[in-house]
């Protein structure tokens, strides 16, 4: 899947208070899963203890991002790129994870009102590869045609994506049409994993997935998990690395940004999420960050808020039982009251 760098959420984990003695807090990183540096903390009785869990939650993500891949085929599984390569030809026999997670593409769908869009791929992969070109040749970097990317629109129903329950198949319809899950997979992927962790034996933990956080339970003699949020600024020298710290627990924190997968054309900024209606970049907001209890349900909804008008984005957040912070491209802030009760600063 497509590298997302480096953390858009960066842990700020500021320990007050007694640890219980039974307990120690430790970490793991791994550059690896889903193509983007994985950060998993938790509290244990002792360091093989934790490398269990941590074999667990890495392990999961590792099997998930197989079945994920849109890019890359693998021995013995049928994964989303086999999905995609037998488009308009056959059903695709599939793993449930790879069943669930479309069911759950298909909830976002009608929850965003078709903002997260898993059956966008045809028209992400003409940006993608715009967009790498332009990065590797800043001076030729150019828009892709409206023609082409109207073309591509055309296959982007989400009603032709034909989920087969019993049958455990999956069919694209149309010939040439692909499926693109970045907008929810890491989300999905990371509150499986945590949960397999959870369902282990460990009761307090945090698993920093690139722009995506879920904290479970606890640390020992505290009442909540600092999390810090990134800045959206990475062009200015010395700015800081964070702009503020939540204190949460038992919620997924997903950020939607346009900081580090971007390209320029004719000094303009272009990020990688793309609006469907107008099938390019929007340019409201410099970053969005969601807090919700459901893991992929924060990661849907971070996208979706990204590129809706304010108003509207608020109107979803509060219908949704989410809440956000809307940083736009001046640096203005808007967020939801939750939000602002969860902010250490």
């Amino acid at each position: 899947m497509r590298l997302t760098g480096f953390f858009i959420i960066i842990l700020a984990l500021l320990i007050f208070g007694a640890c219980t003695p039974a307990y120690q807090r430790f970490s793991a990183h791994r550059l690896g899963p889903f193509d983007t540096i994985t950060t998993f903390i938790g509290y244990a009785e002792n360091e093989e203890a934790f490398a269990h869990y941590a074999d667990i939650v890495f392990g999961r993500l590792e099997e998930l991002h197989r079945y994920y891949d849109i890019f890359n085929a693998y021995d013995g599984i049928n994964n989303l790129y086999t999905i995609n390569s037998r488009a308009g030809i056959a059903p695709v026999a599939v793993s449930q994870d790879i069943i669930d997670l479309l069911l759950v593409a298909r909830e976002a769908y009608e929850i965003t009102e078709g903002m997260t869009n898993a059956a966008m791929g045809a028209v992400l992969r003409i940006w993608h590869e715009y967009r790498t070109y332009g990065i590797a040749n800043p001076d030729y970097a150019a828009l892709p045609s409206w023609e082409i990317l109207a073309q591509a629109a055309e296959l982007m129903d989400m009603s032709h994506v034909i989920i087969d329950e019993a049958g455990g198949t999956v069919f694209l319809e149309a010939y040439g049409m692909s499926l693109d899950v970045g907008s929810i997979a890491k989300g999905f992927a990371a509150g499986l994993a945590a949960e397999a962790a959870a369902e282990a034996g460990m009761e307090a933990m945090l698993l920093s997935a690139g722009g995506h956080v879920v904290a479970i339970g606890t640390p020992p003699g505290r009442d909540a998990w600092n999390i810090g949020i990134a800045n959206p600024d990475r062009t200015t020298p010395g700015a800081p690395q964070t702009v503020d710290t939540l204190r949460a627990t038992d919620v997924a924190v997903s950020t939607s940004s346009a900081s580090l997968r971007y390209f320029t054309v004719d000094d303009g900024y272009l990020g990688h999420i793309i609006d469907p209606t107008t099938l390019h970049p929007p340019q409201r907001f410099a970053q969005v960050v969601v807090i919700h209890p459901v893991s992929w349900m924060a990661d849907a909804l971070s996208t979706a808020l990204f590129i809706l008008p304010l108003e509207e984005g608020q109107a979803m957040a509060r219908q949704a039982g989410a809440d956000a912070l809307w940083i736009d491209i001046y640096n203005n802030w808007t967020y939801t009251a939750g939000y602002e009760i969860m902010s250490a600063e």
